[in-house]
Parts: C-alpha cells; structure tokens; sequence
C-alpha cells in the first residue's frame, strides 16, 4: 500500500469507442455534454472554447475554476477522449466523469485516474522473506494501478529503482536491474535454439533478453493477464517488443496454453518459468502450490525436444517460518521430471533480497 500524508488534486483521462459518428461530430452538443458534466460535479465553469474540424472532428475545453474538462473527438473512429480534473473532493470529480460515460453512447470505455498535487510523503512497504519484515522505499511517482480481475498491478517509479511493476505488493520488473534477473533466467539459452516458450513474462524483459541473445527465435508469451502487457506496453516501451513478427502472445492461463501444446504435439527447445511468486504458509495454501507446480511440470516437460531445457525463477532460497518459498517446492520437482539440475543465487536490488532460479534439461 502506498502511504501519502498530503496529495490535492484528481485526474481522470478516459476514452470511448464505439461511439455514434454525429454525436463525435457536433461541437455545440458536445459543449452541451460538458456543461452538464460540470453542472453534475457542481463545479463552477469561467471559460469554455470549442472548434469543429474540417471535415470532422471536433476538440473542446471548459476552464473551472478547480482546474478543466476537456474533449478530443475522431468521428471516422467512433473515438472521443477525454480528461476531467479537478482539486474538488475525488468523488465529487468522479461525478463529472459518470455524466459523460451515461449521456454519450458508446461500446467499450477505459478509464484512468491519476493522482495530482503535491504530497509531502509517499512511500511504499516491499517484503523481504528471508526474514520476514517489511522496507519502505520512497515513492517518486505512481504512474498506473490497475486492478484487473486477476490481481492490482502497480507501476511507479521508485527511489533508486526507477521504474517498477508490482503485483499484489510484490515487485516483478525494475528497469534499473531487470538486466541482473534476464541474463540469469535465460543462462540456459543456446545460440542455436529456435523455439522458446515463456511461461508468464508479460512484461517482455525476459522475450527481450532471448531476442538480443538469438535475434531469430521465435518467442510464444503465454501470460494470463492482459492488462500486464498492457502496462509493459505503456510504461516500459515494450511496443516494439510485442510487435515483433517472431514474439506470439497467448492471453490465457499457462495451463491451458501448456495442455494445448501438449495436444497439438508442439516442440520448444526451451521452456522458461516466469510467474509471479508470493511464498505461502504450510496447510492449504502448500498444497494447492504443490499441486499447481507438479501439473505444470507434468505438461510442461512433454513439450520440450529431446535435447530441451527448462529454467525458472524461484523465489527467495529460503523464507523465515512460517513462510515456504517456491524454491522449496519446485526443486524437488526439477529433480524428479528432469536431469542436469542445477540452481544460480542472484542478488536483486529491487527485490531487496536474494532470488534462486533453477535449470534442468530434458532425460531424452
């Protein structure tokens, strides 16, 4: 959880598509659309100005006396954007924002907000499970927190660190060390390998590192949360990653992808574990870890040619009781499906601790 002591002010920045051509096309509408906006949010209007394009188009402001609300429209789209802020209480700025998405038809909407202003403190609380405690790290700026259905997936840029992704409070990328965790999972990379399947890896950093290494890979992403590429895509400029002709994404979970893989009698040279880790207590928790890490091992190994290998991050060593580590439960695992098993420790900064990937090959 991010702790601020003071922050004014809230920015909200949405789009609508799917919207009707002569909605997007109507300047004096869309005047009317704002006004009413503001009027919902009780905010006081000193300005407006509005201009239609030729020959569509229109872009429009209202200047409040607690900041604007403002509009950009591409009708040949069906596309409109919006911002609305405000240093009015964020529920009272959030009223203008509902008065827009009710009153302009539309089929799909994404919102944004935004935290503006000045705070005197903003720092954040990252685990550290060799001993079980907590770090606080200064937090420069929040640039996304989204939850999506699967998990809250945090972006911010961090004191030391720059740019960092976290899911559920648990850091998986910084741009200031990524480097130190790529070159380590990808260890096992042979310049001839052709075919590498990652399991996991939205962010792209690992695919990138396997494309510097072998430019001619051909890459499949199978990552299970869209808006994690999303993120990757936005805030780590991953466009050109991801538009890679030899770099597929599958959107779904890794199980599924590994049993159609599977099904399909498909060959990877490599295999390469990169799911978020969180160590678990002993009982349920233990065992539903278990039971996942053996059915992806048992799906997993099929799909590896003869001469395959398979690596993973693992967590840290060894978590402080009561907690378990994914170490503790994929070694044994790696020992029992494949052979030439074998581990590297690597100090990331940004985890704040010591991680553990592990290497195998396939027993052929």
């Amino acid at each position: 959880m991010i702790k601020v002591k003071k922050i004014k002010g809230k920015h909200y920045l949405f789009d609508l598509y799917g919207c009707d051509y002569h909605d997007l096309d109507d300047a004096a509408e869309l005047k009317k659309l704002l006004e009413g906006a503001a009027h919902a949010a009780k905010m006081e209007i000193l300005h407006s100005h509005f201009h239609k394009f030729e020959p569509h188009g229109v872009t429009g402001v209202l200047v409040l006396s607690t900041s604007h609300i403002s509009v950009h429209t591409w009708p040949e789209y069906g596309y409109a954007a919006f911002d609305v802020f405000s240093c009015s209480n964020e529920s009272q700025t959030y009223l203008a924002v509902e008065h827009v998405v009710k009153h302009l038809a539309h089929t799909r909407k994404k919102i944004h907000d935004v935290d503006r202003g000045y705070a005197e403190l903003k720092t954040i609380t990252i685990p550290i499970y060799k001993d079980n405690t907590k770090q606080t790290v200064t937090v420069h700026r929040k640039l996304a927190e989204i939850k999506s259905p699967f998990q809250e997936i945090q972006v911010l840029d961090l004191e030391k660190f720059g740019k960092t992704m976290l899911i559920d409070g648990i850091t998986q990328v910084s741009v200031s060390d990524t480097h130190i965790y790529d070159e380590a999972i990808t260890k096992e990379l042979r310049p001839t390998d052709k075919e590498i399947l990652i399991l996991g890896g939205g962010d792209g950093f690992v695919a990138a590192k396997v494309l510097e290494k072998n430019p001619n890979a051909r890459i499949t992403i199978a990552e299970l949360d869209l808006e994690v590429i999303y993120c990757a895509r936005t805030y780590f400029d991953q466009n050109k990653l991801f538009g890679n002709p030899n770099v597929m994404v599958s959107v779904g979970d890794a199980m599924q992808y590994l049993r159609m893989a599977k099904d399909r009698c498909m060959k990877f040279d490599g295999i390469i574990i990169d799911l978020t880790d969180e160590p678990v207590g002993s009982g349920k928790a233990l065992t539903r870890l278990s039971a996942f890490y053996d059915e992806l091992m048992r799906l997993a190994v099929p799909i590896l040619k003869e001469d395959g290998w398979m690596s993973s991050q693992a967590g840290v060593p060894k978590a402080k009781a009561p907690l378990i580590t994914t170490y503790d439960v994929l070694m044994p695992l790696f020992k029992k499906h494949l052979q030439n098993v074998t581990e590297k420790k690597e100090f990331i900064p940004s985890f704040l601790e010591e991680n553990v990937f592990i290497y195998g090959s396939a027993k052929g």
